[in-house]
């Protein structure tokens, strides 16, 4: 029974008779305390909470003064050691488990005793959380280790010298198999329902109540040494020899029983795991933790070795294990793996687990980000084919150990693929990938914004996965801008998700208080939400970053109109795997039918990113130019593209600007164009004369308002709109005329003309209207009176003002 308290009150014994220490919480309202009047094996009864702070004192005895051995994260000695040399603090911080704290009398180095404080997660069911990962990781370990091939030797030789933290390790792993609800529900199984084999038993009867006698019994006649005289006249028909016959037979009959050599083997397993145990609490380094968890499983097998089952089934002389028995039947299958597993078990060697099974710490958000890699490489595999040889990785052998190779802060990578007929993807799923940045060319000579990395810190998310085309290699894939990165980070202390914030300015207030506490108790909630946008933004090619927590909304907003690029966070509790995947399923299910649409707004967005960071662009264009705004909104100076056009008169001219159209000749004649982008989405028309000067910038007008490019027009039909026609000059009577060139018109009649129309003749922004231009400063001598395309910011580089 767990009961809450507003101080603590710890009696220590020692040398000098029971001390007193006394706890109290800085924070009232924030910081709990508690006494659990009944802990569970191995839990300290006196309890604190993380993230919180206390003020601790020793009662004194006489003159005596008393004060824990050593400073550190937690433990702070009052700074007035002269008045106060028997206070300080405890700021539990991020630490979970139990707090073994030595005490020593002030000026002395030798222990007097100690105190166990247990340090409570916020999370109340942090406990079951623990053995729940624990169980889940043994389970996903045993299977990596089965895929190098079933164990072929038993062992219970643990090193004398195994530090504490190996030992809970291996006593951890042990106790997922044998602990687990499926062996408990295998044993009884086994007791409601054993093998029962046929035995031949015999016994000795009275001779008279016998009525069938086997070649044994005849013999036994003939030979037993206990024997009854026959009277004469049962001799009658007799050999004269057989004077007297045994008074007892031996009768052989068949019975069933259970002491068989399946049931041993059960015995036998069962005998092996509590013998396990036993020398791992025997080991110098067993912590008392340590000790008491196994009790608890050593007292569950001898309980079960105890029942009248097992009385009465003998210890094995051999061991048939291609018994069909032991390989088929329920119950003793499951045994049987166990007895398996046990082994593989017991040579674990896992160098990330130490920071996890650390003597009396329950590091339960490290084992949480653990737990999450086996989920999510499980997750990954469902949609994306990750190959065995990949899973294989994850464990190695050595000599007899067998080495997990997930550590944290050590980047591991598997890699899988997805082929279909629509399109093939390739991933890479990591643990603990870095990003740094780059800041000189690689190699290959590319510049440092075509290789992966941070714009700024390094970077490393807990999780990431990269996906790229399935045709191209991953280093083409970053290089183009065709890979796309999801991180995920694992944050076990969250509670709870605010992703949008619809509070009033009090409540912000009171929330962002509340932040700066937790920063200064070494609880940081609040930054592990902002570290997604870093992630998203720092991070190149980064399409989403989500929060994988505890908790139990699932929040996911998207940057635009598709699951990517997106921030947001999906619950994921232990023990609730099958409930709480199921959105995080929809979203990489969504992920990857996005990845397969060629026309997704991501892709898109990706080729022009890789389009506008493909080459520096050293020029500058700083002219007073119109903004980019409302209809004008895709005015980019160096995209838009202007039309220099040669008018060849006044007469010309006037009907440009009175009809609001410009025409250019269609074919491979003198004066024609190829029709390239740039001009058919031209937005300007720059005109000009003879005089090689221009200041008629026009702007030109889209048919019916849409982004469509100029008409067609024949020459007849611009005639009958008073186009000017080809004409030539002759002097009559000394007078000079213009006539049409009939000649001419009848050659070109069937001439064709893209045309452009166009706005009012000042209709151009009020910015380019103070401009001018020398038509030889922006374009080849060669070029003069023919239609050719220039990029305006080129223009405005140029232009001179009136």
């Amino acid at each position: 029974m767990l009961e809450e308290l507003k101080s603590l009150h710890i009696p220590i014994k020692c040398q000098y008779g029971t001390i007193y220490l006394n706890i109290v919480p800085i924070d009232e309202d924030r910081d709990k305390m508690c006494h659990q009047k009944t802990p569970y094996p191995g839990e300290a009864s006196w309890q604190l909470v993380e993230g919180c702070n206390y003020q601790y004192e020793f009662e004194s005895v006489g003159e005596r003064n008393f004060q824990f051995a050593q400073q550190d994260d937690i433990i702070t000695f009052s700074k007035f050691t002269q008045r106060h040399p028997n206070m300080g603090t405890i700021k539990t911080g991020i630490y979970v488990g139990q707090l073994c704290l030595k005490v020593v009398e002030v000026g002395a180095k030798e222990s007097l005793g100690k105190v166990n404080l247990e340090i409570r997660s916020v999370k109340t069911d942090y406990e079951s959380d623990y053995r729940t990962m624990l169980d889940d990781i043994a389970n996903y370990y045993t299977d990596l280790i089965l895929l190098q091939g079933s164990p072929v030797k038993q062992t219970l030789e643990v090193d004398d010298n195994c530090p504490s933290q190996t030992l809970y390790q291996k006593f951890s792993f042990i106790r997922s198999i044998i602990d687990s609800e499926a062996f408990e529900e295998a044993i009884h199984k086994i007791m409601a329902n054993p093998v029962r084999k046929w035995t031949d038993t015999v016994v000795e009867r009275n001779i008279v109540g016998i009525r069938r006698l086997s070649r044994r019994n005849i013999r036994q006649i003939a030979t037993s040494t206990d024997r009854i005289p026959l009277p004469e006249h049962m001799r009658k028909g007799l050999p004269s020899t057989l004077t007297s016959i045994p008074r007892t037979l031996d009768v052989v009959y068949k019975r069933d029983t259970i002491d068989n050599q399946e049931n041993q083997f059960v015995k036998f397993a069962l005998r092996t795991f509590l013998m396990f145990c036993s020398v791992l609490r025997d080991k110098k380094n067993a912590s008392d933790r340590l000790k008491a968890e196994i009790d608890g499983t050593m007292s569950q097998i001898s309980n079960y070795l105890e029942s009248q089952f097992f009385r009465g089934i003998s210890m094995p002389t051999h061991m048939n294990m291609n018994s069909p028995v032991l390989q088929r039947k329920e119950g003793y299958r499951e045994v049987l793996q166990a007895w398996l597993m046990y082994d593989l078990a017991a040579r674990l060697n896992w160098e990330g687990g130490n920071n996890v099974y650390e003597a009396g710490k329950k590091n339960v958000a490290t084992l949480y980000e653990y737990w999450l890699f086996f989920k999510l490489q499980e997750l990954v595999s469902e949609f994306f084919k990750i190959p065995r040889a990949e899973k294989e990785n994850l464990v190695t052998t050595d000599g007899d150990n067998i080495n997990l190779n997930i550590i944290q802060g050590k980047q591991l990578v598997l890699h899988g693929i997805s082929e279909s007929s629509m399109r093939k993807l390739r991933v890479a799923f990591y643990y603990n990938k870095t990003f740094s940045k780059k800041y000189t060319a690689n190699a290959a000579g590319d510049d440092p914004i075509h290789q992966e990395g941070s714009w700024t810190m390094p970077m490393r998310p807990d999780y990431t996965l990269a996906i790229w085309p399935g045709e191209i290699s991953m280093e083409k894939a970053i290089r183009e801008d065709l890979i796309t990165y999801i991180h995920f980070d694992a944050k076990y202390r969250l509670n709870k998700i605010v992703l949008e914030d619809h509070q009033s300015q009090e409540n912000v207030e009171k929330e962002l208080n509340e932040e700066k506490k937790d920063q200064e108790a070494g609880i940081y909630k609040r930054a592990d939400l902002l570290k997604m946008h870093a992630y998203k933004d720092a991070i190149r090619r980064t399409s989403g970053a989500y929060i994988l927590y505890p908790g139990t909304e699932n929040k996911e907003i998207r940057g635009f109109h598709e699951i990517i690029p997106g921030l947001g966070a999906f619950s994921i509790r232990p023990g609730h795997w099958q409930d709480d995947s199921i959105y995080l399923k929809q979203f990489l299910a969504e992920v990857k039918a996005h990845m397969l649409n060629r026309t997704s707004e991501r892709e898109k967005l990706s080729y022009y990113q890789y389009d506008i960071h493909k080459e520096e662009k050293p020029e500058m264009t700083m002219e007073n130019m119109p903004e980019p705004v409302d209809d004008n909104r895709d005015f980019l100076p160096d995209e838009t593209s202007v039309i220099v056009a040669y008018y060849k008169d006044e007469k010309h001219l006037n009907w440009i600007l009175s009809h609001h159209l410009y025409n250019l000749r269609e074919g491979s004649s003198k004066g024609s164009m190829y029709l390239g982008s740039d001009l058919i989405n031209a937005k300007y028309i720059l005109l000009y004369s003879k005089d090689l000067m221009s200041t008629h910038f026009i702007r030109i007008k889209k048919n019916d308002g849409l982004k469509s490019g100029p008409k067609i027009y024949t020459r007849k039909e611009l005639l009958a709109m008073n186009y000017p026609p080809y004409t030539y000059t002759v002097f009559k009577n000394g007078v000079k005329q213009t006539l049409v060139n009939q000649d001419k018109e009848l050659k070109n009649k069937d001439n064709l003309y893209l045309v452009f129309q166009l706005f009012a003749s000042n209709s151009a922004e009020k910015e380019f209207q103070k401009y001018y231009w020398n038509i030889m400063d922006i374009m080849p001598s060669k070029m003069i009176a023919k239609p050719y395309v220039k990029r305006l910011s080129e223009l405005m580089s140029k232009a001179q003002t009136k």
